[in-house]
């Protein structure tokens, strides 16, 4: 009787490690191969971050003394605000503001040329000249009373009147967007402003984008912040007037908030803006 020879091939442990290593080394070529063959079709993005809250449900509460923004059935994750400073911690971001403002000036305006006047050339500050019109401080205020400060900075407005600028804020909530300048009026915007991602405000457009429609018109159409507040204490009048005939009595030029047409002097050319609005009892108005 022939005994029946079994062919199965005992393997070793060792072997076994091999031939696993082997067909996972396999199974990697196979996929990168196939990857390889549909690589216009694949493409990886990458994670987007939003500087704002991740939540399911939650709030946002302020007083004169700072906000509180907060979520509920999430981590705690509180925001601290008061003034230009932000603490944030956990799932809530700081909201970077991007603001775009375009405003004139009165006294620096060309009305032949639709531009504002190189001011800071003009009076000596800068060596060259460019498109620098002159500094202004821009503030957000709460929307409420006491309309505390939110935000301020200052910034240098070119001569068409376009500026922008980043900061903190807080997404979807509205400030009331304020311009001041040293011989000039001091303006709201009409009313609080809801701040986006981007956000755009032009008092240029129209009397009614400032608080109390206070603006004057300087060409068809075109609008700017009444000029002539030389002590800055919210109205043009005799005040101001006896300040901008000293300086012109003693022939002064160069950096002046008396040079109310900004071309570098004090003189006569400067009074008759700073009259009409005298006349017309031109002062701040706002909330």
């Amino acid at each position: 009787m022939k005994t029946k020879t079994s062919n199965i091939i005992k393997l070793s442990y060792f072997d076994k490690l091999s031939m696993t290593a082997l067909f996972s080394n396999i199974k990697f070529v196979i996929a990168f191969i196939i990857i390889l063959s549909n690589y216009q079709i694949i493409k990886l993005n990458a994670q987007t971050l939003k500087p704002f809250v991740i939540a399911t449900a939650g709030g946002y509460a302020s007083n004169t003394n700072g906000s509180l923004s907060f979520t509920i059935g999430e981590t705690v994750t509180p925001t601290f605000q008061n003034g230009n400073t932000i603490l944030t911690h956990g799932f809530q971001q700081p909201f970077q503001l991007n603001l775009n403002l375009k405003a004139y000036l009165q006294g620096y305006y060309l009305n032949t040329t639709g531009l504002m006047e190189n001011v800071l050339y003009n009076q000596g500050v800068t060596a060259f000249a460019g498109t620098e019109c002159d500094t202004i401080q821009i503030q957000l205020r709460e929307a409420n009373a006491p309309y505390n400060i939110a935000y301020t900075t200052s910034k240098v407005i070119p001569t068409n009147g376009q500026i922008s600028l980043n900061g903190l804020s807080q997404i979807g909530q509205s400030y009331y967007i304020v311009i001041k300048h040293r011989n000039t009026v001091e303006t709201w915007s009409a009313n609080p402003v809801t701040m986006n991602e981007i956000t755009s405000y032009d008092f240029t457009a129209a009397a009614n984008k400032a608080f109390g429609n206070n603006q004057i018109e300087v060409n068809p159409g075109v609008w700017a912040f009444y000029s002539g507040d030389i002590n800055q204490d919210e109205n043009v009048d005799l005040l101001d007037l006896s300040t901008l005939e000293t300086d012109v009595s003693n022939f002064a030029f160069g950096y002046f908030a008396t040079d109310i047409n900004g071309d570098g002097n004090v003189d006569l050319l400067d009074s008759p803006v700073m009259e009409t609005n005298i006349n017309g009892f031109v002062f701040s108005n706002h909330p």
